[in-house]
């Protein structure tokens, strides 16, 4: 018997079904791009990679710890899971924006780069971490609140994962996680606009490959963005959580979809003994940490 509405356990399998194939997923590729000489990816979209992997390990923690479909879940698994849910939107949202801001200084021209007084190994290194400091944050406040106020960390009513019955944390999460999204479709819209003007030709394979990365970055964005309007509406009107938690799932999912069935990390899966390409210095790459 589990703590939500009758019927639910379908929608409730589908839920941690899709969160446990997604941190699997993302775990191959990521291992894949750390491994392969043959995939350079920039660090912010490894740790985008890794920040899916943590969130969707978290929310399907019930069933890897075998408390799932439990009415009254391990006091210990609860707590922690409770505690480490709403610090996820803010960690992801964190990372997809990193990864933008690292896009668009690798495309900016030169003179604007000349503006920053860090080296491109530190900036990218505040790009790595800062993402994690919000998170991190909300993560200890909600865990040392859990801990002094056990009761605190329940099941949902969807039955999926546990939380806590205070209501502030996720309502902070959530804002917090819009406002991200707002900057990096800002920047998002800066690159496009910057490599379609000097990069795109019909005839030029670097243009048209640099191009086609904006389009799947923009159609992840796009399921974060769907991702963040259902938390906010959840906010304010009266909705059915499992059903929430679902469209909650779309931007994981498009994530593996999109950035996951790429040709180098295709090519790679289907002969690990493929000799490794030669990087060439004359091509635009989106994914390593300079241009050319």
């Amino acid at each position: 018997m589990t703590n939500a509405p009758a019927g639910q356990e379908p929608i409730i399998t589908t839920f941690v079904t899709i969160h446990t194939f997604v941190w699997t997923c993302s775990s191959i590729i990521i291992l894949t791009a750390v491994l392969s000489p043959n995939v350079q990816r920039l660090p912010t979209w490894i740790n985008l990679n890794l920040s899916w992997i943590i969130a969707c390990f978290v929310y399907a923690f019930l069933l890897t710890t075998g408390q799932l479909y439990k009415a009254n879940p391990s006091p210990n698994i609860c707590l922690f899971q409770g505690a480490t849910v709403n610090a996820l939107p803010p960690l992801v949202a964190g990372t997809t924006l990193a990864l933008a801001l690292q896009l668009w200084l690798n495309v900016c021209p030169l003179p604007a780069k000349r503006i920053y007084t860090i080296s491109p190994r530190h900036r990218d290194l505040i790009l790595i971490v800062f993402p994690y400091v919000v998170p991190l944050i909300e993560f200890f406040s909600s865990f040392g609140y859990a801990v002094r106020h056990p009761e605190q960390a329940t099941l949902t009513n969807s039955g999926m994962f546990c939380g806590l019955k205070h209501s502030l944390p996720g309502k902070i999460s959530t804002i917090y996680s819009a406002l991200l999204v707002i900057p990096t479709v800002f920047v998002e819209g800066m690159i496009s606009q910057h490599i379609y003007r000097n990069w795109y030709k019909p005839s030029n394979k670097n243009g048209r490959d640099a191009f086609a990365m904006m389009i799947r970055f923009a159609l992840f964005t796009l399921f974060g963005i769907v991702g963040v309007i259902v938390s906010v509406l959840n906010l304010t009107i009266e909705a059915d959580s499992a059903v929430v938690n679902i469209l909650e799932s779309l931007p994981p999912m498009s994530f593996v979809f999109i950035f996951g069935l790429q040709e180098d990390l295709v090519q790679v899966w289907l002969s690990w003994r493929q000799k490794p390409r030669e990087k060439s210095t004359q091509t635009f790459s989106m994914y390593s940490t300079e241009t050319a």
